[in-house]
């Protein structure tokens, strides 16, 4: 049975679930690495670099792509433009090029937020 508190009851006894980002809670040989999935020290995008590329397409490459397109009520549209602005703010992301884009769509949580 699982809390709110994130945490499990095992035969009478309640133990806190992994926090994976706490490497305490993760195997030695990951532990090294908590640092790369850590959100907090997620602050900004690196700096360009030699190695960054673009991908040139051809021009046989189709202009658009033939994809699903998910309705999203107006909710959700403001949630995902607020997120937008404040992630090019924070510049933890940068506007793309590409002619492409990928869908996007909202799973309800258990508390019905988005």
């Amino acid at each position: 049975m699982e809390t709110k508190d994130n945490q499990e009851q095992d035969n009478g006894e309640i133990r806190k679930e992994p926090d994976k980002t706490n490497s305490e809670d993760l195997p030695e040989y990951i532990q090294l690495f908590t640092h790369l999935f850590n959100k907090k020290k997620f602050e900004k995008l690196l700096e360009r670099c030699e190695w960054d590329h673009k991908i040139n397409l051809t021009e046989e490459a189709p202009r658009e792509l033939n994809a699903k397109a998910y309705a999203m009520t107006l909710k959700e549209e403001e949630v995902l433009n607020q997120w937008l602005d404040e992630q090019f703010k924070a510049e933890l992301i940068v506007e793309s090029k590409s002619r492409y884009v990928a869908p996007y769509f909202y799973i309800p949580k258990k508390d019905s937020s988005l």
